[in-house]
């Protein structure tokens, strides 16, 4: 700041000090580095998971056109770059036991191995996935207000690498698939896993396209063996659950100042309390943030505003609990 001074004392009086300020911010803005879209949260459910592959399968045979060779059908399943997706609602043998969020098209083949790597990159880039870089962190939910799932108890998280985060069944190595996930949990919209990632670009309210590795296996035929095991990679479109997803929508909805303050103020107070490492505490102001918004529905807040800020904010409080 001494030397931004001394430079505007010898500049001619027709531009002001206060000019130049703004004007030397705006080149120090120009000249930076971009900036990450930081930390954010998402949040998968067995329901989620289970119908991914089939989800991820339609998707990309839409897009065959742009694709080209990298999307094909293989025995009935959908064969992305190298890897086959078969259905895990089709087949009720076939159980999912590993899941891996991975870093991106560059990341991702880094990951996965040279059998599933081949072409992987080019194809990931024309679904638009996206990038993260760590740190990052997953967690699963072992308690759901008081009731214990039986398959989140099953279930561990990996620890994290540069370039993915993951969790397995608690007997992913032996091939017990105790907790594994199948046809039948393709009811249970119960958020499970949480993972915590460093986004390069700003999703802003609407999803980040994610690549997400899956292991599915068929049942074991020795004891203390895995079942045939698949490995395929797929991109899910998942909404950021965190309090800046909320901040975006509450900037986005027409508001009086004297709403849109209040909201901010309440958002404030749970940041606060997650800064502090009380992320109770935190969840707790979000769950007032969403009966205030829900309040003033229709009155001070348009209801097509109102119904997506009252789904976030409550799926952001849900993930503070894990």
């Amino acid at each position: 700041m001494v030397l931004l001074l001394l430079f505007v004392r010898r500049v001619p009086r027709f531009l002001s000090p206060q000019f130049l300020i703004v004007a030397v911010s705006f080149i120090g803005y120009l000249g930076a580095d971009p900036a990450d879209a930081g930390q954010r949260t998402f949040v998968l459910a067995p329901a989620d998971l289970v119908a991914a592959p089939d989800l991820f399968g339609a998707k990309a045979l839409s897009r065959s056109a742009t694709l080209g060779r990298a999307v094909g059908l293989k025995r009935g399943a959908v064969r992305f770059a190298q890897g086959v997706c078969p259905s895990l609602l089709a087949d009720p043998t076939r159980r999912m036991t590993r899941v891996r969020l991975l870093g991106g098209p560059t990341g991702a083949p880094l990951v996965v191995g040279r059998s599933l790597a081949s072409g992987l990159t080019d194809a990931l880039t024309l679904m638009n996935a996206a990038t993260w870089f760590p740190p990052a962190s997953g967690k699963t939910r072992k308690d759901v207000l008081g009731v214990t799932h039986y398959w989140s108890q099953q279930w561990v998280s990996e620890p994290p690498t540069a370039d993915a985060v993951g969790f397995t069944t608690a007997g992913f190595a032996s091939g017990d698939q105790t907790g594994a996930l199948g046809s039948g949990d393709a009811a249970i919209h119960i958020p499970g896993f949480r993972v915590d990632v460093n986004l390069a670009s700003d999703p802003g309210i609407g999803p980040a396209e994610l690549v997400v590795a899956v292991t599915t296996e068929l049942p074991t035929k020795k004891l203390g063996k895995p079942g045939k095991r698949i490995e395929c990679i797929l991109v899910a479109s998942l909404l950021p659950v965190d309090i800046q997803a909320l901040r975006d929508l509450v900037a986005l909805a027409p508001l009086t100042p004297v709403t849109r303050n209040r909201l901010s103020a309440i958002l404030d107070t749970a940041q606060t309390f997650l800064d502090r490492g009380k992320p109770d505490r935190a969840a707790r102001n979000l769950r007032t943030f969403v009966l205030e918004v829900a309040q003033r529905s229709e009155t001070e807040i348009p209801p097509a505003f109102a119904e997506p800020i009252i789904n976030r904010g409550n799926a952001t409080a849900e993930a503070l609990s894990f």
